[in-house]
Formats: structure tokens, C-alpha cells, sequence
């Protein structure tokens, strides 16, 4: 793949502010989630080597690339002129007689779209496509009389014909003698639902999903997960040799779904604090606790997960924890786990009294597991 080893099109580590790199990281996971959610039986990521960001369908004979330039923006809208940095064509049935100020054709070689074209269109053995991502809407008019700003993703041959007509003679610019004629099919114009200011703990609720189905005993790991996958990738775009060759390329920047796979895998060897809590409350039921206070634990349980990984704490959980801990450090389980049980919460309830039962039963059983995985 020649286009591995051209500077012209290559991007390499550093040029981005930290926020925008912890933006492109964080949906670089979502992608991951995305393409195995759809059943993608390969992929390999490369983080800046061509271009932000890039999609091909195999590490091993790839048969299609997709270029993704991603843009954090902070105030507005994106225009045309700073997408493109063209002139705003007059519409020829609007203002038939417009004296438009006219910018060189060349200027496009600069702009985003320009450089994701000139990326996509070294590519000429394998299948390749654009997407120019923001979180921040396109304010442009398309042929439909809809707006990108609303209407994402839209592939920019979708533009009115003077648009149309003005990108692609720019575009043919970047091209060598005798090369195809832009396709401007073949870029596309997608805003991201991925927020700026707090990136990581949006991946980690759409992590909390996929864990969700695919290995419902591990969602509460969700936000451990996508920081070990970011720990991972982080040096994959911190790289700024460039590569020769593609092997170097995949080796220096290239994250692939066996190694999304075997992260996932890694999951499996971490102590289940589920399943042990599943034979707790069985042998509580067993011992008399009611069936509705059985199922009340595992409802709180849930709700504390899903609290921990979302970053959103009730005040006084810590309190509990704490007070959780304390208790356990002087007082073991007897042959009764109802009767431990009983204890604890009798104990806890003079410290929280307006706390529910079931919440700080959920509480106790997380930390007397929490002890006991320490103990072994």
C-alpha cells in the first residue's frame, strides 16, 4: 500500500490539543463497539497515520479503508469557506448577477476537506471513503434544501450544483495528469454525538451497553475497560516516525479486532463479584430472608453499578462504604449468613437511618465480597 509511506497525506502524533486527542480516542472505542455490534468480521484502526483516524477491513488484505478526520469545535458551526476555504458561490438562478469575490482554486489544498480528499484519492487498489467528523454541525445548504447542520451524515455530492461544481474543480486541482476526476461521493459529512467536554464518560454508558449484551456479568467493569483501551491506544498516535512500509504502519499505530477481542477476553479473568453475590442471596433466601428483600438487594446492587460507572455517586455512598469497611474489620461471618447479614445492617442503620434497607444490604454484601476476594 503505497499510501503508507506518502507524507503528503500521512498525519503524525502531536499536532492536536489534548482535549481534541482525548476526542478522537474516545470515538475511535465507540467505532469499536460499532463495528462489532454489526458483526464485522475484521477490522484494524490506525490512529495517525493517514489522516485522525483509519477503518480498514482487514489487518491482513484489506480491501477497503475508510479516512476519518475528526475536528473538535468548541463555539459555532462549521462554514464552507473554513471546511473548504473557497469563496461562497453565488446561486446562479438567486443572483444571476452576483459579484462574488473570487479565491484561488488552490487555497482547497489547506482546508479539511481538502486534505481528506487529497488522502482518499491516493488510494486507487483498494476502496477508499471520507468522513469529515465534528461534534459541531456543517452550516451548509444541500441540494434538498436540508442542512448538513441537521441533516448528518450527507455525502457532499448531495450539494447544489454550483457547490458541487466549485469543490470538484478545486479538488481536480490535487489531482496528477490524467487521473479520475474527484468523486465527491465518496466524502461524507457526519457530526458526532460524542460530547467535547466530557467524552470519556459518554463511551463509558455506551461501553455500559454493549457489556450489557454481550457480557452482562462484567458491565459494571465498563468504566475499567474503556480506560484500559484508551491506556492502550494512547501511544499508537503518539508516534511521529513515519512508516515505510504497511507492517510498520499496523505495528506503530494499528489497533485490530483480535486485539479489541482479547481485551474483552481479558474481562473473563476477573473475579465475578456477581455471580459470588448470586450464591449469597440464594443462601439467604434458603436461611429466611424474604423473597422481596432477596430481590430488593439485587435491584440496589444494579442501581449502584450503574452509579459507579456513570461517575455519579449518591452523597452519602461513600459514608456507607466506609462505615461498610470499618464494621468488617472487626467481625466475621458465622455458620448464618442471615445472621451476619442482620448484624451488619442493624449496625448501619443506626448511621444512615434515613437510608432504605435493601440499599445498605446492597452496600454490605458488595464489601463483605469485596473482603473476602482480598482474603483469598
Amino acid at each position: 500500500m503505497s499510501a503508507s509511506s506518502d507524507a503528503s497525506i500521512a498525519e503524525t502524533g502531536g499536532g492536536h490539543g489534548q482535549k481534541g486527542i482525548e476526542y478522537q480516542r474516545n470515538w475511535a472505542i465507540l467505532q469499536m463497539l460499532v463495528l462489532e455490534e454489526a458483526g464485522q468480521p475484521d477490522f484494524i484502526i490506525l490512529f495517525e497515520a493517514i489522516q485522525d483516524i483509519a477503518i480498514l477491513d482487514s489487518p491482513e488484505f484489506p480491501t477497503r479503508i475508510e479516512l476519518n478526520q475528526i475536528k473538535k469545535k468548541d463555539r459555532g458551526e462549521w462554514t464552507w469557506a473554513g471546511l473548504t476555504k473557497l469563496h461562497q458561490p453565488p446561486d446562479p438562478v438567486k443572483q444571476p448577477k452576483s459579484k462574488t469575490k473570487i479565491k484561488s482554486l488552490a487555497d482547497v489544498a489547506e482546508s479539511p476537506l481538502g486534505k481528506l480528499h487529497a488522502a482518499v484519492h491516493a488510494f486507487n487498489i483498494i476502496n477508499s471513503s471520507g468522513r469529515f467528523i465534528s461534534n459541531a454541525g456543517c452550516d451548509i445548504v444541500m441540494a434538498n434544501n436540508s442542512n448538513a447542520a441537521t441533516s448528518l451524515p450527507v455525502a457532499l455530492d448531495t450539494l447544489p450544483a454550483h457547490f458541487s461544481n466549485l469543490l470538484t474543480t478545486a479538488l481536480a486541482t490535487l489531482h496528477k495528469t490524467g487521473s479520475p476526476p474527484p468523486d465527491l461521493a465518496k466524502l461524507t459529512l457526519v457530526k458526532a454525538d460524542l460530547p467535547v467536554d466530557d467524552p470519556l464518560t459518554f463511551t463509558v454508558g455506551k461501553t455500559l451497553t454493549f457489556l450489557t449484551k454481550r457480557s452482562p456479568k462484567h458491565a459494571g467493569q465498563a468504566q475499567s475497560f474503556v480506560e484500559s483501551l484508551l491506556a492502550k491506544i494512547a501511544p499508537l498516535g503518539a508516534k511521529t516516525s513515519t512508516c515505510s512500509t504497511f507492517e510498520e504502519m499496523k505495528s506503530q499505530h494499528g489497533y485490530s479486532r483480535s486485539d479489541f477481542i482479547a481485551a474483552l477476553a481479558s474481562l473473563e479473568t476477573v473475579v465475578d463479584v456477581d455471580y459470588i453475590l448470586n450464591i449469597w442471596l440464594i443462601q439467604l433466601q434458603q436461611e429466611g430472608m424474604s423473597v422481596m428483600d432477596v430481590t430488593a438487594i439485587r435491584v440496589a446492587v444494579t442501581a449502584i453499578y450503574r452509579r459507579q460507572v456513570m461517575g455519579a455517586k449518591l452523597p452519602q455512598e461513600t459514608a456507607i462504604e466506609m462505615a461498610c469497611n470499618d464494621w468488617l474489620e472487626t467481625h466475621t461471618a458465622s455458620s448464618k449468613l442471615l445472621t451476619f447479614f442482620e448484624a451488619g445492617l442493624e449496625h448501619l442503620a443506626t448511621q444512615f437511618p434515613l437510608s432504605k434497607s435493601a440499599e445498605l444490604r446492597a452496600h454490605f454484601a458488595l464489601k463483605a465480597i469485596e473482603k473476602c476476594m482480598d482474603l483469598s
